[in-house]
């Protein structure tokens, strides 16, 4: 997890084939309290949409690095695929809890 002012000057597909065995988070506070704008470089895939356990990583940086408020229990990610809540120190402290909708998007079906 990287932070910056502002996802959307980084150079995501450049930055992210430097480093290819990693999945990168870039991360910028807000645009609200309590919130983090999210973009993510996905190891052997390139940029995506949005990934779940990315976001819980950032949100979970957010809060240490004092970019939301201290008492916060909750974060909102924004990615490009949408919006997430990660709820933190859930279900216990240390630990942080994705919510948020889930779409089915697809079957795909092997031939064996």
């Amino acid at each position: 997890v990287v932070g910056v002012d502002d996802v959307t000057a980084i150079d995501l597909a450049l930055i992210g084939a430097q480093v290819p065995d990693i999945n990168l988070e870039v991360i910028a506070p807000g645009p609200e309290p309590g919130a983090i704008t999210m973009r993510v470089h996905e190891r052997g895939v390139g940029i995506t949409q949005a990934c779940g356990t990315g976001a819980c990583a950032s949100a979970w940086a957010a809060a240490q690095w004092g970019w939301v408020p201290t008492n916060a229990r909750e974060v909102t990610v924004h990615m490009d695929g949408g919006d997430v809540a990660i709820l933190l120190d859930a279900p216990r402290t240390g630990r942080v809890t994705l919510v948020g909708p889930a779409t089915f998007v697809a079957v795909v079906e092997a031939e064996v």
